[in-house]
């Protein structure tokens, strides 16, 4: 009974009560492959061999604390973003891939020896910034964040990555009277009402930092109004902005940035998943 086959079908029985067939299925094999280094392919190879007592009893501890509702990310203790591995804990979000449309959204807007500044408002784990430090080599990333635990953590990663990003501890709610300017800022800030905290799954509502995913529900817009002005006095002319939205104020988001009349071209790109999650703006040139 400690082959893989057993553990899994161990695994299905008990967390099926909060999670479907197929996402049982990926969180075992992403387990096996993050914390004992065996790919999907090596994996099947093993499927019904006998596994040793340390691997048996590591993978019952996380499979019980999964059924908590704990995400895998803070169990293993990092994930992947883009291409790199980063390190994450309760003190930051674990990054979505909607984040990484928002990062290749940036590279394509740019160009490959692009040597600008870049600004990542409300930075977390630091992952936005990091990505795009690790494609742009030439640019000075910066990131920003309240949490001083999370600006930690991101400097953890810069460090375990190489990688040169200026982390920072700045209030985005705050006056910043930073009068230094950027050529680009890109945020994915808090931005889902209070309201929505009861109809979300535990993995988030019940691990995920609350500070970096609410806003008061008549405020929706709060941060995205907030990193908008600091665009307005910061930004290059013809420098961007790049915000990722929740998706049912996306088109009320780009209304506000359009009536500031600071910025130009302003747009809004869904995601894989149809759904309006992305906005970029242009800084006018010849408007203060």
């Amino acid at each position: 009974m400690n082959s893989f086959s057993d553990i899994e079908q161990q695994w299905q029985q008990t967390l099926n009560v909060l999670y479907p067939e197929r996402e049982i299925n990926n969180l075992f094999r992403f387990a096996v492959e993050d914390l004992f280094g065996l790919s999907t392919g090596e994996q099947l190879i093993q499927k019904e061999k006998s596994q040793p007592e340390g691997i048996v009893s590591k993978l019952a501890e996380v499979r019980d604390r999964l059924l908590t509702g704990e995400p895998l990310q803070y169990i293993t203790g990092f994930t992947y973003f883009d291409e790199l591995k980063i390190t994450v804990s309760p003190a930051v979000l674990i990054p979505r891939p909607e984040t990484e449309e928002l990062v290749h959204w940036v590279l394509e807007s740019l160009p490959k020896a692009f040597d600008g500044s870049i600004t990542d408002w409300c930075t977390g784990s630091g992952c936005i910034a990091l990505a795009l430090s690790y494609h742009l080599k030439q640019a000075a990333v910066s990131g920003f964040d309240l949490s001083d635990e999370a600006l930690e953590l991101a400097k953890l990663n810069a460090k375990n990555l190489g990688l040169e990003v200026s982390f920072q501890l700045k209030d985005a709610l705050a006056a910043d009277p930073n009068d230094s300017r950027t050529d680009i800022i890109v945020s994915n800030p808090p931005y889902i009402p209070a309201k929505e905290l009861a109809e979300m799954r535990t993995n988030v509502k019940g691990f995920e930092p609350h500070m970096a995913l609410f806003v008061p529900d008549n405020e929706a817009l709060l941060f995205y109004e907030a990193i908008t002005l600091k665009a307005i006095e910061q930004l290059n002319q013809g420098g961007m902005l790049f915000f990722e939205l929740h998706e049912n104020f996306a088109e009320q988001t780009k209304a506000m940035v359009e009536a500031t009349q600071a910025f130009e071209a302003v747009e809004i790109r869904k995601d894989l998943q149809d759904k309006p999650r992305m906005l970029k703006a242009i800084r006018k040139s010849g408007v203060i």
